[in-house]
């Protein structure tokens, strides 16, 4: 559910508020970078508020020596804790608005991070994204949400005045991290007036789109394309880096703590050009349109689905369920929404699942029928969960043909889900998007029989074909 669904709003294209979808997490991030250049009027000093804020952690870093025994040690861990701001839903977490949270653990993370930049020789810090070249477990997800939790003050205040506008009704909630106080250096919990997500009775904070990025500007992975570019002769001989594709994180961290210069040039390289954020219009890796298109269609496309009574007649209708998003995707230019036009490329693997998962959902809340995204589910994150009761329940698996773990995902991953959750039935449905991709799912149907016999379980292939410009019968926008 989009939260101007829920409260029905109309959005104008002048607002530049980004429409979350409540009930299920957008694979976005908030980019410090981004508000370096923000000229938003809540967000006018949100960058400097950042790095006041981790300017006051140097120096407590600093006096600390690294030493965990000692105040400033522990007042700069209790600065540096940062819970996961679940209120803005994005992230990684797809069954849900709720991930993994960042607590004390994290906070000695950047700790190590800052006491290792003293240590390198840089005496401030202008990007705090900085520290996540430093240190491993600093990602985009923890750089988004320690972003979030330091302007959490300016999030609120948008929050409110586009609820105001929309006259949307507010509940009073107990939200953590609200406000830093500077000038004690800890962290504020206050009493704020927010709207509600009823999907997991929480409050929802609205963000600016265009703060928002797949990955930060600032980033490892930049670091070491610049750094390749532009020192290749430095890593070859000085670090011993033959391949740009061997080097790891660990590798990059030993670039960046040895060659602090180099991290000094590559800084100012991002900030002498323009960074942009996501296009949530285009959604080139279909991460949000997803939503909108599985309703479209399914008002498009309904079908009928029987309340299933046993393990039999589930596994038919998730087949039925199956059965229709292929026919959705062959006969009705369905596609054409898992590839990029300009140029011409297959949207990654998510893209499919999400739209899988968007039109089934669709297609079971419009016939009342319960089915759920897993996340985490046994060894690892199952794709999706058909349930009856407990006894009666099947596993889908959604992998791309392309993908460099499609076998073990049928011969290893799927039987590992079934085996952990005591479930009789699995699917492992293939997205086929090149021609010469059938070569290498020909055996996958003979395997999965015989895989079946093996372990006294039902498991099964569907091959949708999402190869670009065929044939259709009619066409979906």
């Amino acid at each position: 559910m989009l939260f101007s669904e829920l409260y029905s709003v109309i959005k104008s294209q002048d607002e530049i508020w980004f429409d979350p979808i409540l009930d299920v997490d957008t694979k976005l991030f908030i980019d410090p970078f981004l508000l370096f250049s923000s000229s938003e009027e809540h967000f006018k000093n949100a960058h400097s508020k950042v790095i006041q804020f981790f300017n006051e952690a140097f120096i407590l870093a600093a006096k600390s020596s690294g030493v965990p025994s000692s105040l400033y040690y522990k007042k700069l861990i209790s600065m540096l804790t940062f819970p996961e701001v679940e209120e803005i839903c994005l992230g990684y977490t797809n069954k849900s608005t709720g991930g993994s949270g960042g607590g004390e653990g994290f906070s000695h993370s950047i700790a190590a991070a800052l006491i290792k930049s003293i240590r390198v020789g840089i005496k401030e810090i202008n990007h705090f994204e900085e520290i996540g070249i430093l240190e491993k477990g600093i990602g985009r997800d923890r750089i988004s949400d320690i972003c979030a939790n330091i302007i959490k003050e300016e999030l609120i205040a948008f929050t409110q005045d586009i609820c105001a506008k929309h006259e949307i009704p507010l509940k009073q909630f107990k939200v953590k991290n609200s406000r830093f106080n500077f000038e004690f250096k800890r962290w504020e919990h206050n009493i704020v007036s927010l709207p509600l997500n009823p999907t997991n009775n929480k409050p929802i904070l609205l963000v600016p789109e265009s703060i928002l990025r797949e990955l930060p500007s600032i980033n490892a992975d930049g670091f070491l394309d610049w750094a390749w570019s532009n020192e290749n002769e430095t890593l070859r001989t000085d670090f011993n880096f033959e391949i740009k594709s061997k080097i790891n994180k660990e590798d990059i961290i030993k670039v960046a703590s040895n060659r602090v210069d180099f991290l000094e040039r590559y800084v100012n390289y991002v900030e002498s050009k323009v960074s942009l954020p996501y296009d949530i219009d285009k959604d080139p890796s279909g991460i949000y349109k997803w939503y909108e298109q599985s309703q479209k269609i399914q008002q498009m496309k309904p079908i009928e689905l029987p309340i299933p009574n046993d393990h039999v007649e589930l596994a038919a209708l998730v087949k039925l369920l199956i059965e229709s998003f292929n026919s959705f995707i062959i006969n009705n230019s369905g596609y054409k929404l898992l590839w990029n036009e300009t140029p011409l490329t297959p949207k990654r693997e998510e893209a499919s699942q999400l739209l899988f998962f968007g039109l089934v959902k669709e297609h079971c809340k419009a016939n009342n029928i319960d089915f759920s995204r897993e996340v985490n589910q046994g060894r690892g994150p199952v794709d999706f969960k058909f349930s009856n009761g407990h006894q009666d329940r099947v596993l889908i698996e959604v992998k791309r043909a392309s993908s460099s773990k499609l076998k073990q995902g049928l011969l290893n991953q799927l039987p590992q889900y079934l085996d952990s959750e005591d479930i009789q039935i699995g699917y492992y449905v293939v997205i086929v998007q090149k021609e010469e991709e059938y070569k290498k799912i020909s055996g996958l149907k003979g395997e999965a029989k015989k895989l079946s016999e093996e372990l006294g379980k039902f498991i099964d292939v569907f091959v949708i074909d999402a190869i670009y410009d065929k044939p259709s019968a009619s066409n979906i926008k």
